[in-house]
């Protein structure tokens, strides 16, 4: 599978000659890596169309950063359980990246000596997936499919499944959240970095798009801000929680919900209480930025959550731990097993 979507690769990701996606190769040439050159040039190829974009550089770093961000993890993850050939299932770990896009935690995993599969609803990334991984002498097996769908195959076959920067990205969160508790193998855990819409710099610059004040709308709401900024183009941002809701759907759907560290770890209540100053410091820059017909209404969301922030109880140490968790983190880590 992985040999099909390299060969189906070569063409889809060449660019004419005349297409800018050597300035953006060039610009961002401190992200190639001996070894990865072949890659580096694919997400040039890949993110031309966006070379005079605000937005580029953020995009470009998260790509080419994939396999230090897994590795990152799977660091972290080892030290709860072995990842290698003989893991603590007496026999290869299994994983699934869900969403995997560019590949990078599939690379870190089966450089540990896991069997890794990955799942990705857009046919680019698989591409740019496979081409990550071979060109770093690796071997999975690549999806292409919808992680909210049908996929029997996958049924209790999993020790591990990652879903990092996922779940807000499905409209239906309870489907996908069902379907991970069924991929799970009975002693098998999830591992989901879940983003936080409400930490303050993620409000003055989301983390997806870098609007200023677009985490605190519902999703239409944020639709119609992203088209009136640029027509045609696309919101996939469904849901931006909190722990506490996050929780709850978790235990509906048959999964625990356990924070892999304390919330708001290395956060402080006076360093939350900075980051909104700074925020309402900026607020009529930020405004600036928001098309006109939606400047009221995030002006007002922004005011609300301010005041919010202003207003919530933090004496105690039970208190000063839920503001904490509610405005400390920019994600949650969270492990889920079967309830």
């Amino acid at each position: 599978m992985l040999r099909d979507a390299m060969d189906g690769s070569r063409q889809s990701l060449e660019a004419p000659a005349s297409s800018p996606w050597e300035g953006v190769a060039e610009r961002f040439a401190h992200f190639r890596s001996p070894g990865g050159e072949a890659y580096h040039e694919a997400l040039a190829k890949h993110f031309a169309h966006l070379a005079d974009h605000p937005v580029l550089p953020l995009h470009f770093e998260y790509a080419a950063t994939a396999n230090d961000r897994g590795r990152a993890a799977a660091a972290r993850l080892e030290r709860l359980f072995p990842l290698g050939r003989r893991g603590p299932f007496g026999r290869r770990t299994r994983v699934l990246d869900v969403g995997c896009a560019y590949g990078g935690f599939l690379v870190a995993f089966a450089e540990r000596g896991a069997r890794v599969t990955g799942i990705e609803i857009d046919e680019r990334y698989v591409r740019l997936a496979a081409l990550n991984l071979r060109e770093r002498g690796l071997d999975a097996e690549l999806v292409h499919g919808d992680a909210a769908g049908d996929h029997p195959a996958f049924g209790g076959r999993f020790d591990l499944v990652i879903a990092n920067d996922v779940v807000e990205h499905v409209p239906r969160p309870e489907g996908f959240l069902r379907n991970l508790r069924a991929w799970l193998a009975p002693r098998g855990v999830a591992y989901l970095e879940i983003p936080n819409g409400a930490w303050p710099p993620y409000v003055a610059r989301d983390g997806h798009h870098q609007l200023f004040g677009v985490t605190l709308l519902d999703f239409a709401q944020a639709s119609d801000y992203v088209r009136l900024l640029s027509p045609g183009g696309r919101y996939d941002t469904y849901n931006y929680l909190d722990a506490g809701s996050y929780e709850r759907l978790f235990g509906e759907c048959g999964l625990t919900f356990e924070l892999l560290e304390e919330p708001g770890d290395g956060a402080t209540v006076e360093g939350v209480l900075a980051q909104c100053d700074a925020l309402e410091n900026g607020l009529a820059a930020g405004l600036a930025t928001v098309p006109g017909p939606m400047r009221e209404l995030v002006g007002q969301r922004v005011a609300a959550y301010l005041a919010r922030v202003a207003a919530a109880p933090r004496t105690t140490a039970a208190e000063i731990r839920s503001f904490l968790l509610e405005y400390g983190p920019a994600f949650w880590t969270v492990l889920a097993r079967r309830a």
